[in-house]
């Protein structure tokens, strides 16, 4: 790999592209220059070197490449390697002995464990960091107290270097199939790759409300974890939005720390268990709002308000709220074996203690599987257990 690669990359702090194309750039054991926009004229800047207007834009020794999508266009091609000196290899051409699908902490640390162990294996993805790569505060993962999921995702690559672990990455899982008592992977870009084991940590996806502010704000204000995140509002005046359990459970999280809470549903009653809600409406904190939605997320450097919309009389409110905890749900990146193993409801792949799946060879772990708690430390020590599992398969 050349020595001489000046990597300058314009981004901004909330961009969730741009914080997988530092990720993918890391996972290349590339350094590189960051450029914030939003500082001097750099906006100005970046427009007149690349004549695009979107963030993030790569440039590699003055050559402008583009955004994450053209940038996992040119690794897809074999063209990125070339460019940076590194060896292009075809790792669809040998049978390996496992390949893992994700990049998240499950993915990551069965990875780790598997390499560990001597597996010859195999990293596949579509993108880099899972859920973990957008949230901007994490305080719960010992040993790394207030850190940021970006910072944690590009430790999870530093240390996974050690082994040399085979990645590909930009090409998405759409199917499994048996041949000849070995799995094959078929990918979105025509590629199979042969395997004597597999194991699913694709993760699961936040329900996002889909506005822009919502992104802009996220870790400022905007969060997806009241478990993670709800002690840097205590006693401060927050909005939930979502009244199934984990709405109802974050509005209860909130109100313990002596929070005034506003709940927002979208139907015309809440939708959780039945002890919940009625923990919900006997608790003073709380205060519920049934048929109505967020109509506006307000605030440039951190939240300052929404306006709620009822739905049934078009009528509007302001909430002063310094946070506000979007829990509407996740769902499960499982589509592409949904006729192979079985999930729930949520989309979740159905599990034993084992982290197998009840088809041989396959095993899944973390988000995209039916645990209960759906955190990071959790998802990694699946990953642990699935790649020490098998491990104790291939003897």
């Amino acid at each position: 790999m050349s020595n001489n690669l000046k990597i300058e990359v314009y981004s901004k702090d909330w961009c969730p592209y741009c914080k997988k194309a530092k990720a993918f750039l890391k996972s290349k054991g590339l350094k590189f220059e960051e450029i914030d926009i939003e500082e001097e004229n750099n906006y100005e800047v970046m427009q007149e070197r690349t004549g695009n207007k979107t963030v993030p834009q790569i440039i590699i020794n003055d050559q402008s490449l583009g955004g994450y999508d053209d940038l996992i266009a040119l690794e897809n091609e074999g063209q990125f390697n070339k460019l940076i000196g590194k060896e292009v290899k075809d790792l669809s051409t040998k049978e390996w002995e496992l390949v893992i699908l994700g990049a998240g902490p499950a993915a990551l640390n069965a990875a780790l464990y598997g390499a560990r162990k001597g597996i010859d294996l195999l990293l596949l993805t579509k993108d880099i960091g899972g859920q973990v790569i957008n949230t901007n505060e994490i305080d719960n993962y010992l040993g790394k107290a207030d850190t940021t999921g970006a910072d944690l995702i590009y430790d999870f690559w530093d240390h996974i270097a050690k082994y040399k672990v085979e990645t590909v990455i930009g090409e998405e899982a759409v199917g499994i199939e048996d041949r000849e008592n070995k799995k094959v992977i078929k990918t979105d870009n025509g590629r199979q790759y042969l395997t004597a084991s597999v194991i699913i940590a694709t993760g699961a996806q936040k329900r996002h409300l889909g506005m822009k502010q919502e992104y802009v704000l996220t870790g400022k204000g905007v969060h997806y974890c009241a478990s993670c995140d709800a002690f840097l509002y205590k006693g401060q005046p927050v909005a939930v939005v979502g009244g199934g359990n984990s709405g109802l459970e974050a509005a209860l999280d909130l109100a313990n720390i002596d929070c005034k809470v506003n709940l927002i549903e979208f139907q015309d009653r809440l939708m959780g268990d039945k002890y919940l809600q009625d923990r919900v409406n006997n608790n003073e904190n709380i205060t519920v709002y049934t048929s109505t939605t967020v109509d506006e997320i307000n605030g440039k450097d951190k939240l300052e308000s929404v306006i709620i919309k009822n739905i049934k009389d078009d009528s509007t409110q302001k909430l002063n709220v310094n946070g506000l905890f979007i829990e509407i749900g996740l769902i499960a990146n499982s589509d592409f074996v949904s006729d192979l193993v079985e999930t729930n409801k949520q989309k979740e792949i159905i599990i034993n203690e084992k982290n197998e799946t009840g088809v041989e060879r396959i095993w899944a772990a973390g988000d995209v599987t039916d645990i209960i708690d759906k955190q990071i430390i959790i998802s990694a020590a699946e990953g642990a257990k699935a790649a020490l599992r098998v491990n104790q398969y291939l003897g």
